[in-house]
């Protein structure tokens, strides 16, 4: 059989198109971390990525990559089950939900040694810095409440209520304000900085997890692992936009927002369906690139000092460097 000039000509396109898809989000690199990396935060002070190591049988750690080398420089040791991690850029010290300790660990990226261990809610799990108010919200995925400490004494200054399940976490600092997921609600709260109290409560898709605040359109992108779906919240509005279609069964997990892009990266962390990250460009709300990462991706976030997406990988115990 043969193929007329048109044919020829749309084949070359679509090749062409391929190509750059797979070039402008390379697979870069592996780097092999502790027992299942869960969660992963860019400090932009030293330019290092903090992972949390999940299993505790790997001694409770955070390992620390310099991106400059993409090798594993330090690793601290923390509470039990390691899990959410967030960057603190007021003070330049890391914060780490330990899900099974019920604590979130301090650590200074200066000494790479944690200074304080703060009793939290039940479950720990996820954890965002506030830049407004210079104060960690940690989700309490137990307790369904947010804790919030002040990086100033480290102590916890308030305790929200939220739905049943809490999440993810993220903070919208155009107005200043703390989206968290409900995994079992299948909602997201949104709570006001200044009042510390629950503004809105968004109706999203099945058990949202991740959560990330995309600082070019002013939205909020939630991944629903039980809809394979992502929500897109206007922050104006704290209404459903658009909703993004994953897969269903891919479980999207994780979030991350490319400001170097405008693009949102998710991981999809059930290994039975290829282990990949989802690109979807934040212009259109469409998936424009799909990336085979290692097995059961999970965390994700972006440096942006190389404009490259770090994932961790829970089952392969390694982290995935993709650039952006």
């Amino acid at each position: 059989m043969t193929l007329d000039n048109k044919h020829v000509t749309l084949f070359v396109i679509l090749i062409l198109l391929t190509l750059t898809v797979t070039l402008n989000h390379a697979y870069a690199t592996s780097i092999a971390v502790g027992g299942n990396p869960t969660d992963i935060a860019f400090d932009s002070h030293l330019n290092e990525v903090y992972v949390s190591n999940y299993d505790s049988g790997s001694g409770n750690t955070v390992s620390v990559i310099s991106d400059a080398t993409d090798t594993v420089t330090a690793s601290i040791t923390v509470g039990t089950g390691p899990a959410g991690v967030t960057f603190d850029s007021s003070k330049n010290e890391v914060f780490v939900a330990n899900e099974g300790s019920g604590t979130v660990s301090v650590i200074s990226d200066a000494t790479n040694k944690a200074t304080a261990s703060i009793t939290v809610g039940s479950a720990p799990v996820g954890v965002a810095f506030d830049s407004h108010l210079n104060e960690i919200l940690v989700s309490n995925f137990r307790s369904n409440t947010v804790s919030v400490i002040s990086d100033a004494t480290n102590k916890v200054a308030e305790t929200i209520a939220v739905g049943i399940g809490p999440a993810g976490v993220a903070f919208d600092s155009h107005l200043n304000e703390i989206f968290v997921s409900n995994f079992h609600s299948g909602t997201v709260s949104m709570i006001f900085d200044a009042t510390k109290t629950v503004a809105a409560t968004i109706t999203v898709g099945s058990y949202p997890h991740g959560v990330a605040f995309d600082s070019h359109l002013n939205e909020v992108f939630v991944a629903n692992e039980g809809s394979g779906t992502v929500s897109v919240i206007s922050d104006a509005t704290n209404k459903v936009t658009a909703t993004v279609t994953i897969d269903i069964g891919v479980s999207p997990t994780n979030i991350a927002f490319d400001s170097h892009l405008n693009e949102v990266f998710i991981s999809n962390s059930d290994s039975g369906s290829g282990n990949t990250v989802s690109v979807v460009a934040d212009s259109t709300n469409t998936v424009t690139a799909t990336i085979i990462v290692g097995n059961a991706p999970y965390g994700v976030a972006f440096d942006s000092n190389k404009n490259e997406i770090f994932v961790a990988n829970n089952v392969s115990g390694t982290i995935s460097v993709v650039s952006g």
